[in-house]
């Protein structure tokens, strides 16, 4: 794999931002480089990230399914999900992706039931604001922040939103709250009218639903807090080239790097 390792970092290697993006940011700047500048594709797609787009994938196509026809699913469909990700992931286990069925379908066929008569229900709403926070178009070159929301519906002033995780853990840390919050920042540009924003944790791994509301104050804080941690990072990273950055190597860090194999830094560990 080669690196052009005298490539300059400029805005456009840094914007938009995304949750994930900041994320690799404050973890290794030498991560960040080959992902975001250099734009290397991974040496290989990790298990547990092909079985997490699988469950997305089978969740998303489910959840529009049912919303379409207005009645529950059945596992017939899921398996017919399940084979059409296996034609565009050669590599995903099917056996797995199936451990999760009942979770979804009883997570479907709830959703049928909550919000079947909501005004306003989608999954995978694409999110985009500029620099003044307004609402812009997902691919626009005006993006700065964006974000994804696996499911969404109303309730009165509240809005739903619900991110699918098929992680191990229970704990709904720091991180999770940071990154619900930012959904919400995002879902309040788009969708202004609401005044509540309830944002739901779905383990699917385990069936179960965690939640946390943010008012409108909770996300003007939070914009508030947000602004100065994204100027930092860009000021750390621009107009540098590779030899300028400071790795982060540590076992957690490199451990699930996918840029192990060519980084320097972990060679010399």
């Amino acid at each position: 794999m080669k690196v052009d390792y005298s490539a300059v970092v400029d805005i456009t290697h840094l914007r938009p931002w995304s949750f994930s993006k900041v994320q690799k940011a404050k973890k290794c700047q030498y991560e960040f480089y080959f992902r975001y500048v250099e734009k290397l594709k991974p040496a290989e797609k990790a298990e547990f990230l092909i079985l997490g787009s699988g469950v997305h994938y089978i969740l998303e196509s489910a959840l529009n399914t049912a919303f379409k026809r207005l009645k529950p699913l059945n596992k017939e469909l899921l398996f017919y999900f399940a084979e059409n990700f296996k034609k565009e992931e050669p590599e995903a286990d099917l056996k797995k992706l199936k451990e999760f069925f009942p979770n979804i379908l009883k997570f479907v066929n709830g959703q049928l039931r909550r919000a079947g008569e909501s005004r306003l229900v989608a999954s995978e709403v694409e999110l985009a604001a500029n620099r003044e926070f307004e609402p812009v178009s997902f691919g626009s070159k005006e993006v700065f922040l964006r974000g994804k929301l696996d499911f969404v519906f109303s309730k009165g002033d509240t809005l739903y939103i619900v991110d699918h995780k098929t992680s191990r853990s229970y704990d709904f840390d720091n991180k999770v709250k940071t990154q619900l919050r930012w959904y919400a920042l995002l879902a309040k540009v788009k969708f202004p009218q609401f005044k509540r924003f309830a944002l739901e944790l779905h383990n699917v791994r385990y069936g179960t639903v965690k939640r946390i509301i943010f008012s409108e104050n909770d996300l003007k804080a939070f914009r508030l807090k947000l602004l100065p941690i994204i100027e930092t990072i860009e000021d750390e990273f621009l107009g540098k080239s590779f030899s300028d950055l400071v790795p982060a190597p540590c076992e957690s860090n490199c451990r699930w790097c996918d840029y192990r194999h060519i980084c320097p830094a972990v060679q010399s560990l």
